[in-house]
């Protein structure tokens, strides 16, 4: 499912975004060799030589009958309330919520005889209170020369600010001017097309491997996240960037891995021809997953929290934006996606046993492709 996103993040998109999906698909088919050739290689290995005789995984939940989906429209509704919160912070908040990259700025550019300590120029502009500004550092024609990128109206305290905190760096003012916005119209066009596209391969692709239930719940779930991400990121004062839009990316990458995680759990439980109802058949399976899906969220989770602490101003809106993204997607992985499902498959008419059955017979055709000649 991430690939097809980033296929057509690729195939639609431009400029950063276009970046953002090449390094997104190496980053999986990585992932897919160490997960299927080293890791394989390497435990099977273990094995045979005799050093370990059982596997198993830390269970952190003891106990196995939570009921998930009698919690599920509680959940929905603090989802909703959250939801509510942030639009009606981004609303009131305006084009406060945009960053420079979106809203265009002030461009100044500096030159000085020796070399540039871009730590302390980050350093000096903190204290005015544009830390995580954007700085580029280049050198031509033996000078060095940074160009920082700050708010509209900005130049004249920037560089004020520079000289009073680095004088012995001896810099001079090349050039300032205004600029234009990184993010376009036809950019943010783009991207949203390419996204949209996106979850449409997504909703085709987990109906064709599921059931079109199991596709509403997953994008459900995805928008969800996604959502709510945005709208903590206004209600917490911060400003939406370039990088937010990598970030955005990711978690609904995340997201989507996530929830299909559990409903694979729930397939095999369904076609398995297990007792119980179709209620008890979910509960049981996201119990089964939750111990695993605890356990990514946080491995996924403490490398982030180092990069928000020690990773510096530009990283920080990014990896905070993760770590919302994360937690939320692993909660609604538990609590919005399955209940979705089971609402959807009863708003189209269906019982829990044709929802059964046609999960039932899906799994059969996938497994025995002859069995429909």
């Amino acid at each position: 499912t991430t690939l097809i996103t980033a296929a057509i993040l690729f195939w639609k998109a431009t400029g950063p975004v276009k970046g953002f999906a090449i390094s997104l698909t190496l980053g999986i088919l990585a992932s897919l060799f160490t997960a299927l050739i080293v890791g394989r290689n390497v435990i099977g290995s273990v094995v045979d030589t005799g050093r370990v005789n059982k596997m198993t995984m830390l269970h952190l939940i003891s106990a196995k009958n939570i009921n998930f989906l009698g919690k599920g429209f509680l959940a929905c509704m603090c989802s909703l309330a959250l939801i509510l919160a942030g639009a009606t912070s981004f609303y009131f908040r305006g084009e406060k919520n945009f960053g420079v990259d979106f809203r265009g700025g002030d461009l100044i550019r500096l030159s000085a005889p020796g070399g540039i300590d871009i730590g302390q120029v980050r350093h000096a502009l903190s204290k005015i209170g544009y830390g995580d500004a954007s700085i580029q550092e280049s050198q031509q024609a033996g000078k060095n020369y940074i160009t920082i990128r700050s708010p509209l109206n900005t130049s004249d305290k920037v560089e004020k600010q520079i000289m009073q905190a680095m004088p012995a760096a001896g810099f001079k003012v090349e050039g300032s001017e205004r600029v234009g916005a990184l993010v376009g119209g036809e950019l943010a066009k783009s991207s949203l097309v390419a996204l949209g596209l996106g979850i449409l391969g997504i909703l085709i692709f987990v109906t064709f491997r599921f059931e079109l239930s199991f596709a509403v719940g997953a994008i459900v779930a995805l928008l969800h996240d996604v959502i709510i991400t945005v709208g903590v990121f206004s209600l917490l004062g911060r400003e939406l960037t370039l990088t937010m839009v990598g970030a955005v990316l990711t978690i609904a990458g995340y997201s989507i891995n996530d929830t299909i995680v559990v409903f694979d759990r729930i397939r095999e439980g369904l076609a398995s021809g297990r007792r119980g109802t179709i209620e008890e058949i979910m509960n049981s399976s996201i119990n089964q997953t939750l111990s695993r899906t605890i356990l990514t969220s946080t491995v996924t989770v403490i490398p982030i929290v180092c990069l928000f602490f020690f990773g510096g101003a530009v990283l920080r809106d990014f990896s905070l934006a993760i770590i919302i993204g994360v937690v939320v997607g692993t909660y609604s992985s538990i609590f919005i996606a399955s209940p979705i499902v089971l609402w959807w498959s009863r708003a189209r008419g269906r019982s829990g046993t044709a929802l059964r059955r046609e999960v039932t017979e899906k799994a059969t055709t996938t497994a025995n492709p002859l069995a429909q000649r």
